[in-house]
């Protein structure tokens, strides 16, 4: 799984641990990767920890690499990497070139790399899950349309890919979460999403995700209890649901 290192990344890692996974660790940043790495082999779960940047092929090879040379097989990919380069509110009209290449890069072809190198090993065993993490604004946001786009060039990738690898009996769902504790997530003024913001106040249920959240919706559609899901966008954002 990519981008193990942050606040939602640790809480799927730690809960497929749990479940008994197998994992691969990731996260650009070495000494993330070597905290989640321990702290996850610390709780009795197999683990590699791999330090790569997930937008560069070569890394990709490397991380996916590490799991077939262990285990001879990758069952689950979980595509947690994302992000904003820039602002989090940040009209069109101040996204420069870079911003825009760097939140592709980091949100979708991450996802198509990761994909693409995982999938000889599925393909052949003609099994395998893919979660690829989006979030609301794939819908469309007014703050950060270069990453509306990214996660909206995600989830038609996913459904896309979804009809393809059936036949093989890899399925790929994408769970998209709304607004949820992490590092980070930001106001608008830049400080830190809290239960009593002014945003929470528009989630039906009253309140933002745990990255604990996040991480039941992956480790369900990883699970054989999605066996017959495939190409869907498990919304996880409190009732909040996006819209098209």
């Amino acid at each position: 799984m990519t981008a193990s290192g942050g606040m939602m990344g640790a809480a799927i890692a730690r809960l497929l641990a749990e479940r008994g996974y197998r994992l691969v660790v990731n996260d650009r940043n070495e000494e993330r990767t070597k905290a989640i790495g321990d702290e996850v082999k610390a709780s009795g779960a197999e683990v590699i920890a791999v330090q790569a940047d997930v937008t560069l092929r070569d890394d990709v090879d490397m991380l996916i690499g590490a799991a077939v040379d262990q285990w001879g097989c990758i069952d689950v990919l979980v595509n947690v990497a994302g992000g904003i380069k820039g602002p989090i509110m940040n009209p069109i009209w101040e996204i420069t070139d870079e911003q825009w290449s760097v939140t592709l890069a980091t949100n979708l072809t991450s996802a198509f790399l990761t994909v693409s190198a995982a999938l000889p090993s599925m393909m052949a065993r003609r099994r395998g899950s893919i979660v690829n993490i989006a979030s609301t604004s794939w819908a469309g946001s007014p703050a950060h349309s270069h990453y509306a786009a990214a996660k909206a060039g995600l989830v038609s990738f996913t459904r896309s890919i979804a009809t393809q690898l059936g036949p093989y009996g890899v399925r790929a769902n994408v769970v998209a979460p709304g607004g949820t504790k992490t590092r980070a997530a930001l106001r608008s003024d830049g400080g830190q999403l809290s239960d009593d913001s002014e945003h929470v106040s528009s989630i039906p249920l009253g309140r933002l995700n745990e990255p604990e959240d996040v991480a039941n919706a992956v480790a369900f559609l990883a699970s054989e209890e999605a066996r017959n899901i495939s190409g869907q966008v498990l919304t996880v954002a409190g009732g909040v649901n996006p819209a098209i």
